[in-house]
C-alpha cells in the first residue's frame, strides 16, 4: 500500500480547564496528490485539527508523520517552510509589495535574488496574474479575489509538497468564490499538491474534495470517502442530516461539464456581418445566434430583429453587430460544474451557458437538455452499484466513476 503523504496517529488537543479535548484521538490518512477536506458542525475541531499538522497549534498527544517523517518533535519553523499555508483573510503583508508578499518563504531559505524573481512571475502568471501588472501594487490596491490568488501563490513560493488550507475562500462574494474554486481546481490539475482543508460547507466540500471527512465534535471522523461516496451512502443519521436534503442536486456539484456531451448553438462570426449572422439563424431555427469575434470568443446573442437592425445601420459590419442583441454573460470553463452552469443558467435569457476554452474561445453549451442527460446518467450509475434496485437516491447508491 501506498505510504501518505500525512499520517495522524491518535492525534489528541486538550486546553486547560476543559472537561473534553478539543481534538480526540484522530487517526487519518492523506493520500499524496489529493484535496482532502475536512468539514462538520461549527466548533467541532476541524480548524484545531489542520492546525496542528504544521504546528502552529501544539498537538497534546499523538504523531504527525508527514512522508513517512514523524514531525511531532522537529522544528517547527523547519516544518512550516515543507507546508504552504492559506487562510480565509489571505494575511498579506499591508507594507510590502506583491512580489515581496509572494518571496516571503523563499528569501527565508536564502534563495539568490535572480531565482526568487524569476519563482515570483511564475507564481503570479500560475494564479492568472499579469506580473508586470501585479508585482509592484501593494495588497490595498487588489480586489478580494486578487488578494486571496496572492495568498495562493505566496503558499506554493518554496514548491512545498503540502498545502493547507483554512476557508480559503469563505470571506469572498459568491461570483468570486465561485471563479476561484474553479481557477484551484485548474490550478491542481497541473501541481497536485496535497491539500488539507477545512471549510463549513457541504457544497464546497463535494465540488472541492478527492475525500471529505465529516467530523463530529472533538473531531470524530463520522465518514471519511470520496463525495461520491459520501452523497450515496451516508454512514449514519449525523452524516445524512449534515448533507441534507437534494443528494441529487448535489451530485451536480461533482460533475464537471468537461465530461458530458455539449449543446450545439448556432453561431456566427462578427466579421461576416449581419447578413451571414442572419442565415445562419434562419437555417437554425433558433431564436438567437452567438456572435463571434475573431478569434472566436463569444460577444454577443442578437435575434432576427436585432440582425435586422444591424442590417440597415449605416456602420455595417461588425460593428453594426456590436450595437445589437445581448451581451454574453453566462460562460463557464469546461472544469466547472454542472450544479455552478446550472446557476449560472438561471441569469441567462437565451436559456443556456456559453462554454469557453481557457483563451475564452467557444467550445459549446450547456443547456437543461445537458442537465437532464448528465443527472440521468448518474441516477443509471447509482441504480447499478445499488444493485438495479431503482434507489439511485437511496443509502446504497453511488454516483458514476468518474463523474467529477
Amino acid at each position: 500500500m501506498t505510504e501518505p503523504m500525512i499520517r495522524l496517529e491518535g492525534l489528541t488537543k486538550r486546553y486547560p480547564g476543559q472537561e473534553h479535548p478539543a481534538v480526540e484521538a484522530l487517526d487519518l490518512d492523506v493520500p499524496a496528490g489529493e484535496i482532502v477536506i475536512l468539514v462538520g458542525p461549527s466548533g467541532c475541531g476541524k480548524t484545531t485539527t489542520m492546525k496542528m499538522v504544521n504546528r502552529i497549534i501544539e498537538p497534546t498527544a499523538g504523531r504527525i508523520l508527514l512522508e513517512g517523517e514523524d514531525v511531532t518533535r522537529v522544528d517547527p519553523d523547519r516544518l512550516r517552510r515543507r507546508i504552504g499555508y492559506v487562510i480565509q483573510q489571505v494575511g498579506l503583508f499591508p507594507h510590502m509589495t506583491i512580489a515581496q508578499n509572494v518571496a516571503t518563504v523563499p528569501r527565508l531559505l536564502g534563495w539568490p535574488r535572480q531565482r526568487v524573481a524569476a519563482r515570483t512571475d511564475e507564481l503570479l502568471e500560475l494564479v492568472g496574474l499579469d506580473p508586470a501588472a501585479y508585482r509592484d501594487r501593494y495588497p490595498k490596491a487588489l480586489s478580494g479575489g486578487q488578494r486571496q490568488r496572492v495568498g495562493v501563490a505566496r503558499a506554493l513560493a518554496a514548491d512545498p509538497p503540502v498545502m493547507l488550507m483554512d476557508e480559503p475562500f469563505g470571506a469572498l462574494d459568491p461570483i468570486s468564490r465561485e471563479r476561484l474554486q474553479n481557477e484551484f481546481l485548474r490550478l491542481q490539475e497541473e501541481i497536485r499538491k496535497t491539500i488539507v482543508f477545512v471549510t463549513h460547507d457541504i457544497d464546497e466540500a463535494i465540488k472541492m474534495g478527492d475525500r471529505i471527512a465529516i467530523l463530529r465534535e472533538r473531531s470524530v471522523v463520522a465518514q471519511y470517502d470520496t463525495p461520491e461516496n459520501v452523497l450515496s451512502a451516508p454512514a449514519d443519521d449525523f452524516v445524512r442530516e449534515f448533507i441534507g436534503s437534494g443528494a441529487s442536486l448535489k451530485r451536480l456539484g461533482l460533475a464537471r461539464v468537461r465530461d458530458f456531451a455539449l449543446a450545439d448553438r448556432p453561431v456566427a462570426l462578427m466579421a461576416e456581418g449581419p447578413a451571414a449572422a442572419l442565415a445562419v439563424l434562419q437555417r437554425s431555427g433558433a431564436d438567437a445566434v452567438l456572435l463571434l469575434d475573431d478569434e472566436r470568443r463569444p460577444r454577443r446573442w442578437a435575434g432576427a430583429r436585432d440582425l435586422a437592425r444591424a442590417a440597415d445601420d449605416p456602420a455595417g459590419g461588425a460593428r453594426a453587430l456590436e450595437r445589437v442583441g445581448m451581451e454574453v454573460r453566462a460562460v463557464v470553463e469546461p472544469q466547472a460544474t454542472l450544479a455552478g452552469a446550472l446557476d449560472a443558467m438561471l441569469t441567462s435569457r437565451v436559456g443556456g451557458v456559453v462554454v469557453v476554452d481557457p483563451r475564452g474561445a467557444y467550445l459549446g453549451a450547456v443547456d437543461m437538455s445537458v442537465i437532464m442527460a448528465a443527472a440521468e446518467t448518474m441516477r443509471a450509475a447509482a441504480r447499478q452499484a445499488a444493485g438495479g434496485d431503482g434507489a439511485g437516491d437511496g443509502p446504497g447508491a453511488r454516483t458514476a466513476e468518474g463523474a467529477r
